[in-house]
C-alpha cells in the first residue's frame, strides 16, 4: 500500500508549530529556511535574517543596526569567534536568553547542511511548580488548534490552553472569538466590543499575523494557516514579554525625544571637548570644556573651525572633516591629532575624532570629541629626548651624535674632538660617584660656554665626550681644542674639596682625515691617545704615523700573548737592606721580557699593556710561582718581595695564587712579602683582601707610599708589616719639608710595628739623610741594581756600597 505524500504547507505549518525554534544553513553556512519559532524565541532577529546570504552577513545586520559605527569595529572579532562555535557545535548546551534558559543542539543532513535547533527548558529547569498563569506569562510553550471551515476549534494541544486559561477539551467546538470572550470573563471582567470584532475582521485574511490582548497585559500573537476545504491551524505565540520590550524601547524613544531639546546641555556638561561644525566647517556648538582648554575670552561658535586649529595643521582638520563626510557607517570616526593654540601659553595637542550627525535642523553636520593629549605628546617628547640625549648632562648622547656627524658629512667638511678626562677616577674612586656626577655636570657646563651653540657637545660616556664642529679648518678646531684645555685648568669644588681634572683631546678634520663616521672616530681616538702619551691636558691632530703606533701597540700585545705561552719572561732581583748594617734582608723580584726581536724589553713598555688587556693575571701568577721557586733555594732564609697591581686583583683571584705558590714552592709564608699600591686601597674590598693575605701568614708591605692617594689613614686603617716610601720623596729629603714629612711617616709606622724602607737611594748623602730620619730598610742603586739570579751570590748576606 503507497503511503500518502504529506501537503508541503501542512509540513510547513508544523514546522511553524513546533514549541522548537529551528534554523536550516547549507553547506557553505548561509541561511536556507527558519521557522515562525525561531523568530519567537529571538524577535530581535525578524527582519534581519536573510535567506541565501552567509550567516555573517546575518550577524553584521543585527549588530550594524544596534551599535554605533565606532563600537562595531570592535564586534569583528566577535562575529568570527562566534562563527566558529556556530560551526564547530557538535554537543548541546544550554544559555539564557531574554529570561529564558533555552537548550541549543544543532544536527548535520547529508546533502543538506547543518539545522541548528533551539529548545525552551525554563519549565524543565524550574525548581518549583508553576501555574499556568505563570507560565503563559514567562515564556510558556506556545499554543496550536486546528479549525473546521467554520472557525470551530476541532483539536487543540496543552500549550493552547495553557495560554487561553481552559484544557483543550474545553476549547473543542469553540470559536478563537469564544476562546478569547471566556479569557476575559474568567479573570471578571468583559473582553472589550472592539476586540471581538478586530477577531471575526481577522478571520477573513488568513495568514497575515494578527495580536490578541488578554488580561494582566499578556498578549498573544495568532498566526493561521488555511488548508483545502477551509480548514485551518493557528499557531499562537505568547508574546508578552515582547510587548513589554517594545513598550519600553518606545517609552525610552520618547524620553530621546524630550532629551533632544536638552542635545546643547549635553554637550555642554561632556567632560571632554564637544563641538559640532555645519557642512561650511563653522562651529555650531562648542562646550565648556573645549572654552576652559583653549582659554577663548569670547565664545567660538559662529567662527570658522580652521581659525581656531594651528595654521599648520589646517590641512590635517580640512582632511579629517572630509574623512568624516565621506566615510561609511561601518568604517568608524575619522580620527586625526592636531593642535590648537592658546592666547596665554603653549599649543594644546588635541586628539579629535569626527562623525557626521544627520540632525533635522542641519542634515549636513559633523560632531567632533576633542581629547587633550598634550601630557601624552609631552611625554612621548621626552622619551625621545632621553633616548637620543645623556640622562646626567642632558648633552646629546653616542646616537644622535652619530646622527649629526652623518649629516655633517653628507654636507662637506667639518672638525670632531675627542675628549677624555685626566685624573676623573681619583674623584669617582675617593669622593663616590655622586661627587662624578657633579664634576660631569660641571665639565658640560663649562665645555658649554667656550663653545660655538651650533657646535655639537656629547657625552659618549663615563668621562668621554666629543664635539662636532660645522668648520674643517685646522686652525679653528685646534683653537677650539685650546679653550676646552684652558676651561678644565681651574678647580672644580666637588663636596667641599677642590678637584684638579684637565682633559687631553684628540682632533681630527673631515674630510682629509676620513670620510665616513668610523674611520673618524676610529682616528680621533688614536689622536686622543697620542695626546694622553704626551702628558695629558693637551692636544694632538691626527697625524698618519698614529696608525703606525696603533699597529705596533697591537703588534706588542701579540707578541706579549706569544711570550706568555713560550716563557720568555725572567725575573731580575734587587736587594733590600738594614739601615744601619747594610745586611740583606730582601730581594725584591722585577720582571723582565727577553724578546726574541726586541732585545730585553723593560716592564714599563709592557705592564700597562698587560693590565689593559687582561694579561695581567697569567703574568703575575707565574712572577709568584717562579719568585716562591727561586726564593726556596736561597740558603740565607732572606725574604722575596712580589708587587701586586691593582689590575691584577681585579683579573684574577690573587689569594688563591699566593696560595698555589706557597704551596709548590715548599716557601715559608713569612719570607713571601706582598707589595702593593696605594691605588689598591680605594677598592672596596680592599681590607677583605688584606686580611685574607694576613691569614696566610704572608708581609704585606705598602709600596711608593706618597703618590697618587696618599693617606696618612691608610697606614691606621690597614694592616702593613711594611711601608716603601717613594723614590720621588728621597730625592727631595735634603729639602726641610721633604724630611719632615718622612719624619711622620716613620714615626707613624714606628707606632704600628711596621718597618719603613726607603727606595731610590742612589748616593751616600741620600743614604745618610734617610738613616737619621729613622728608615729601618732601604734600596736603591747604591746598594745593588737588579740583576737576573745568576747574578745572585747564595752565600751573600752583605752588600757593600
Amino acid at each position: 500500500m503507497l503511503k500518502p505524500k504529506p501537503s508541503l504547507g501542512l509540513l510547513a505549518d508544523l514546522l511553524d508549530g513546533l514549541d522548537i525554534g529551528l534554523c536550516a544553513f547549507d553547506a557553505d553556512d548561509r541561511t536556507l529556511a527558519w521557522n515562525q519559532t525561531f523568530l519567537y524565541l529571538f524577535p530581535e532577529h525578524d527582519g534581519f535574517v536573510h535567506a541565501g546570504e552567509h550567516y555573517r552577513e546575518n550577524l553584521r545586520r543585527f549588530y550594524r543596526a544596534r551599535l554605533t559605527s565606532d563600537e562595531f569595529r570592535y564586534v569583528e572579532e566577535y562575529i568570527a569567534s562566534g562563527i566558529a562555535r556556530h560551526q564547530a557545535q557538535t554537543r548541546p548546551f544550554e544559555f539564557e536568553h531574554r529570561g529564558t534558559w533555552l537548550q541549543v543542539s544543532a544536527q548535520t543532513i547529508p546533502g543538506l547542511g547543518r539545522v541548528r535547533l533551539w529548545r525552551q527548558i525554563t519549565r524543565e529547569a524550574g525548581s518549583s511548580p508553576r501555574s499556568p498563569a505563570a507560565e503563559a506569562g514567562n515564556g510558556a510553550p506556545d499554543g496550536i488548534a486546528a479549525a473546521n471551515a467554520d472557525g470551530r476549534i476541532v483539536s487543540a494541544n496543552w500549550q493552547f490552553g495553557q495560554l487561553y486559561g481552559l484544557s483543550p477539551a474545553e476549547a473543542a467546538g469553540l470559536t478563537l472569538e469564544a476562546v478569547v470572550a471566556r479569557a476575559w470573563q474568567d479573570s471578571g471582567e468583559a473582553a472589550p466590543a472592539q476586540l471581538l470584532a478586530h477577531l471575526r475582521e481577522s478571520q477573513h485574511f488568513a495568514g497575515a499575523p494578527f495580536e490578541v490582548p488578554l488580561p494582566g497585559e499578556r498578549w498573544i500573537r495568532v498566526i493561521e494557516r488555511v488548508r483545502e476545504g477551509g480548514a485551518r491551524t493557528g499557531f499562537h505565540f505568547d508574546i508578552s514579554a515582547l510587548k513589554r520590550e517594545q513598550a519600553t524601547l518606545r517609552a525610552a524613544g520618547e524620553e530621546a525625544l524630550r532629551s533632544a531639546s536638552h542635545f546643547r546641555g549635553i554637550i555642554e556638561h561632556a567632560p571632554s571637548g564637544m563641538l559640532v561644525v555645519d557642512a561650511a566647517g563653522r562651529l555650531v556648538e562648542a562646550n565648556r570644556a573645549f572654552r576652559s582648554a583653549l582659554g577663548e575670552g569670547a565664545d567660538p561658535v559662529g567662527r570658522p573651525l580652521a581659525d581656531l586649529v594651528a595654521p599648520e595643521d589646517a590641512g590635517v582638520l580640512a582632511e579629517m572633516l572630509a574623512a568624516s563626510a565621506q566615510a561609511a557607517g561601518d568604517r568608524g570616526p575619522a580620527v586625526r591629532e592636531m593642535r590648537f593654540p592658546r592666547p596665554n601659553g603653549g599649543p594644546i595637542w588635541a586628539r579629535v575624532s569626527a562623525v557626521g550627525l544627520h540632525l533635522p535642523q542641519n542634515p549636513v553636520s559633523t560632531l567632533l570629541q576633542v581629547e587633550d593629549i598634550t601630557a601624552r605628546r609631552e611625554a612621548e617628547r621626552r622619551i625621545a629626548h632621553m633616548a637620543r640625549h645623556d640622562a646626567l648632562t642632558d648633552l646629546p648622547n653616542r646616537t644622535l651624535f652619530r646622527e649629526r656627524l652623518d649629516a655633517l658629512l653628507r654636507q662637506g667638511a667639518g672638525a670632531i674632538l675627542w675628549l677624555d678626562l685626566d685624573r676623573f677616577k681619583v674623584v669617582n674612586d675617593t669622593l663616590g660617584h655622586a661627587a662624578g656626577d657633579t664634576l660631569l655636570c660641571e665639565v658640560a657646563r663649562r665645555m658649554r660656554a667656550v663653545l660655538r651653540p651650533d657646535d655639537t657637545i656629547a657625552r659618549l660616556g663615563g668621562d668621554e665626550f666629543a664635539v662636532l664642529l660645522g668648520d674643517g679648518d685646522p686652525l679653528a678646531a685646534s683653537q677650539a681644542a685650546g679653550r676646552l684645555i684652558a676651561a678644565m685648568q681651574a678647580p672644580v669644588v666637588v663636596a667641599g674639596r677642590p678637584m684638579h681634572v684637565g682633559v687631553s683631546i684628540g682632533v681630527v678634520l673631515a674630510p682629509c682625515h676620513g670620510r665616513d663616521a668610523d674611520t673618524l672616530m676610529a682616528r680621533a681616538d688614536r689622536a686622543l691617545y697620542g695626546a694622553k702619551a704626551a702628558g695629558r691636558s693637551t692636544f694632538r691632530l691626527y697625524d698618519p704615523g698614529m696608525d703606525a703606533a696603533v699597529a705596533e701597540q697591537h703588534g706588542l700585545e701579540l707578541d706579549l700573548r706569544l711570550g706568555l705561552e713560550r716563557g720568555e719572561f725572567e725575573l731580575h732581583y734587587q736587594p733590600i737592606v738594614t739601615a744601619a748594617e747594610r745586611r740583606l734582608v730582601c730581594r725584591e723580584a722585577l720582571v723582565r721580557w727577553r724578546h726574541p726581536t726586541r732585545g730585553l724589553v723593560a716592564p714599563g713598555a709592557f705592564i700597562p699593556l698587560a693590565e689593559a688587556t687582561g694579561l695581567i693575571d697569567r703574568l703575575g701568577t707565574w712572577i709568584l710561582h717562579q719568585a716562591c721557586r727561586d726564593a726556596a733555594t736561597w740558603a740565607d732564609g732572606t725574604r722575596v718581595a712580589v708587587n701586586v697591581s691593582a689590575a691584577q686583583v681585579k683579573h684574577g683571584p690573587l689569594i688563591a695564587a699566593v696560595q698555589s705558590a706557597l704551596r709548590e714552592s715548599g716557601l715559608a709564608a713569612d719570607r713571601l712579602e706582598i707589595e702593593i699600591t696605594e691605588s689598591l686601597l680605594i677598592e672596596g674590598d680592599a681590607a677583605d683582601l688584606l686580611l685574607a693575605l694576613r691569614r696566610l701568614g704572608v708581609r704585606i708591605a705598602l709600596d711608593d707610599f706618597g703618590t697618587g692617594y696618599s693617606s696618612l689613614s691608610y697606614l691606621r686603617r690597614f694592616p702593613f708589616d711594611a711601608i716603601k716610601i717613594d723614590r720621588s720623596f728621597i730625592a727631595d729629603i735634603a729639602d726641610p719639608d721633604t724630611a719632615a714629612i718622612v719624619r711622620a711617616v716613620v714615626g707613624i709606622a714606628a707606632q704600628l710595628g711596621a718597618t719603613i724602607t726607603a727606595e731610590g737611594i742612589e748616593t751616600e748623602a741620600q743614604y745618610a739623610a734617610v738613616r737619621r730620619e729613622g728608615c729601618t730598610e732601604v734600596q736603591g742603586y747604591l746598594f745593588g741594581r737588579p740583576v737576573p739570579l745568576d747574578g745572585v751570590p747564595a752565600e751573600e748576606h752583605h752588600v757593600k756600597a
